[in-house]
């Protein structure tokens, strides 16, 4: 038997609309009825005016950087960023911004009459627009009002205002910092002071102008210098006492020194005597010569001769002695010098080393003085720097700068009424036609006999309509030969006699399908049998046949139609011996049909299907889910019979065409259907979303007195 080529409905919008008619006229009478409101709020044109501002990604200094107004990812300056938008709106901002325009002649003014400050505030923050311009490094600062008059004025004054204190604020506490380093300024300029005099009065005591570590202590190296002058002053003593003892001890000079004998040689006085006394000498010598001893004129020259000779040797010795005398005073008072020399830098030094101890504890402080003074200098340096950055930075563009001030808009700007109800009227169209194919694609329930395929891995055997009108029943009646057919091909094949109906769950049309295959056989010739063995749900249409004790059959003698087991509730009677009778009933029967209880609700079930050889599972469609498929499935594959077929019932017709009703049709017809026209199509779903609106509103109408009644009844 054939199938339907596709599983269930798929993405059909025409078919989903023509399935869901009220479904589709709901939906877009309530996307109309809830766009209505926009259409009134949105639709009026506005007058639109923005200002631009520049969030610089680095600082746009003065003088110089700070490494506290560096951003150091992208992160960090798009958290800036939205940081800024949020302080545009902040409350101060936007007050301070209303009181400008207010205080400003001929502007008008933001805040309405009978209206407050705060709620003015209020109006002002929900109105303004402050966006990121994708891309860029801009800031939008948008307002949009009906009047055009006061948009740029207070936009301006917002933008002017968060411009300043985004400028004095970038420098995160400033006037606080500031007031800090200038007391800390004053305190460090305190302590330079009291140190700087007390450093002075140490230089004071101590005669010294300067305390450097490179020159170290001046007291020091006077103390070494004075011992360095008293060992040369005690080695000029020994010298000097060694000359003065070797001149007492020899008469004579070192070699270094001139002689006695050479200075009394080099006399120029006694040289002069000498020269005088010598021409006498030269003289008398002469005058004596060739004159005898005995001569009176020998005699007083020679006489002469010798006194020459004593002058001379007296004046000799009296230069001597008075050389050496000078040289003993001369040795004599070096000595003396010397020894003096040497006690009184003995006495400095000793007076010196009795007073180093101060003076090194008071150098040595002096110092410490300098050093810390040249440490305070420089945090004084330090300090001063940040307080001149604060001076010059704080005054500088920053990160935040205008780019383009608001101008009073001209013109209005919006959709209007026409283009946002013709929007709102596209919406409700796309929604009317969303809504059914979503209800359509979420629907998991069973709607054509390809839907089964996957859950029992092969093709249903045949398919049963929906009888709700006599085409449809004689439509039906035309499947059911086609079904006996399919079971007739199944007989020859196989032998089976025997087939249990079992519906997945209660009203699963299992009881009318045997009874209709029953009836289906009688009119083909064949003699069939339906044995209602469904204690679960029993069927009125049973109620006049023979019934049929298991435990101790009496098979009825002469041919009959219909067959009830009995059984107490919703059980039968020793079901164990249902195989037996059954097989009993195929020896007189050709078909016999059994009439199972739900699978999927009753345990007798699975007892029933093991005395029927072949089993066709009668799947509900448009009411058995997916996953009860699948169960039942796997159910059914677990009792393992010789043979598993099944049938989908109760297939309903698209409403206005699909595959099922083009069958239908040309099975009563006779004839081909056209081929498919889109212009049929639309009016087809055009006439039956008339009629599902009317239906729509039918149902309305019938809710309202319910709901009146109920009301007079309270």
């Amino acid at each position: 038997m054939g199938t339907l080529s596709t599983a269930g409905i798929g993405i059909k919008p025409l078919v989903s609309i023509r399935q869901h008619a009220k479904l589709t006229v709901a939906t877009f009478a309530i996307t109309l009825l809830l766009g209505l409101p926009m259409i009134w709020l949105k639709g009026q044109p506005k007058y639109e005016t923005e200002a631009v501002i520049q969030i610089a990604p680095r600082y746009m200094k003065t003088l110089k950087d700070d490494n506290e107004l560096d951003f150091q990812s992208n992160s960090q300056y798009r958290q800036f960023v939205q940081q800024q938008t949020s302080t545009v709106l902040r409350e101060d901002i936007l007050r301070d911004a209303i009181r400008k325009v207010a205080s400003a002649p001929a502007v008008q003014r933001w805040q309405l009459p009978g209206e407050n400050e705060r709620q003015s505030i209020r109006r002002l923050r929900t109105s303004l627009l402050v966006l990121p311009v994708p891309d860029t490094y801009m800031v939008r600062i948008s307002l949009s009002s009906s009047d055009p008059q006061p948009l740029a004025p207070i936009i301006n004054a917002v933008t002017s205002i968060y411009l300043e204190r985004a400028r004095n604020e970038q420098v995160f506490g400033k006037d606080e910092r500031t007031a800090q380093l200038q007391k800390r300024q004053q305190q460090l300029l305190r302590d330079i002071d009291d140190k700087a005099e007390r450093r002075n009065q140490i230089a004071g005591e101590l005669g010294i102008a300067t305390f450097s570590e490179e020159a170290g202590n001046p007291y020091d190296k006077a103390i070494e210098r004075l011992r360095e002058a008293l060992a040369d002053a005690r080695i000029k003593r020994f010298d000097a006492e060694a000359r003065e003892k070797a001149f007492l001890q020899h008469g004579e000079t070192d070699p270094a020194v001139r002689s006695i004998l050479e200075s009394v040689s080099v006399d120029p006085g006694l040289n002069s005597l000498k020269a005088s006394l010598n021409n006498r000498r030269a003289q008398l010598v002469s005058g004596m010569a060739g004159l005898t001893e005995q001569h009176p004129g020998y005699q007083q020259s020679r006489q002469e001769l010798g006194e020459i000779d004593q002058e001379i040797s007296s004046q000799t010795g009296k230069l001597t002695q008075s050389v050496r005398s000078n040289l003993q005073s001369r040795f004599a008072t070096a000595t003396s010098q010397s020894r003096q020399l040497e006690q009184d830098i003995q006495a400095e030094l000793t007076r010196q080393e009795q007073s180093r101890g101060r003076f090194a504890t008071l150098f040595k402080e002096a110092q410490n003085l300098s050093a810390e003074i040249e440490q305070v200098r420089k945090e004084l340096d330090s300090i001063g720097e940040r307080l001149n950055f604060f001076t010059a930075e704080t005054g500088s563009l920053g990160f935040v700068r205008l780019v383009t001030a608001a101008q009073v808009p001209d013109l209005p700007q919006g959709p209007g009424k026409k283009k946002i109800f013709l929007m709102v009227v596209l919406a409700a169209l796309l929604a009317a036609i969303a809504v059914p194919v979503a209800r359509d694609l979420l629907d998991r329930r069973i709607h054509a006999p390809n839907d089964v395929s996957a859950s029992f891995g092969f093709p249903p055997l045949g398919w049963l309509i929906e009888a709700d009108s006599e085409d449809s029943r004689s439509f039906r009646c035309d499947q059911l030969r086609r079904l006996a057919s399919a079971l007739i091909r199944e007989q020859d094949r196989t032998g089976m006699h025997i087939f249990g109906l079992c519906a997945l769950q209660p009203g699963g049309g299992a009881s009318s399908l045997t009874l209709e295959l029953q009836a289906t056989f009688a009119q083909m010739g064949l003699p069939a049998i339906a044995v209602e063995a469904n204690a679960f749900n029993r069927d009125p249409r049973f109620a006049t046949a023979p019934e049929l004790e298991l435990a101790d059959p009496q098979m009825p003698q002469a041919a009959c139609a219909s067959l009830r087991l009995a059984g107490s509730g919703r059980h039968l009677h020793a079901i164990d011996r249902l195989g037996a009778c059954l097989q009993q009933l195929a020896q007189q029967y050709r078909f016999v049909l059994v009439d199972v209880p739900p699978l999927l609700a009753s345990g007798d079930a699975e007892l029933t299907l093991r005395a029927t050889p072949g089993i066709l599972a009668v799947i509900e469609a448009e009411a058995q889910g997916r996953g009860e498929v699948g169960r039942a499935a796997r159910l059914l594959q677990g009792i393992d019979p010789d043979s598993i077929g099944v049938v989908v019932n109760r297939v309903r017709p698209l409403d206005g065409g699909g595959y099922v009703r083009d069958l239908m049709n040309e099975f009563l017809t006779g004839r081909k259907p056209p081929p498919a026209n889109l212009l049929r199509e639309l009016r087809l779903t055009g006439v039956l979303l008339i009629k599902g609106a009317g239906a729509l509103l039918t149902d309305l109408r019938g809710q309202l007195p319910r709901r009146g009644a109920h009301h007079e009844t309270d």
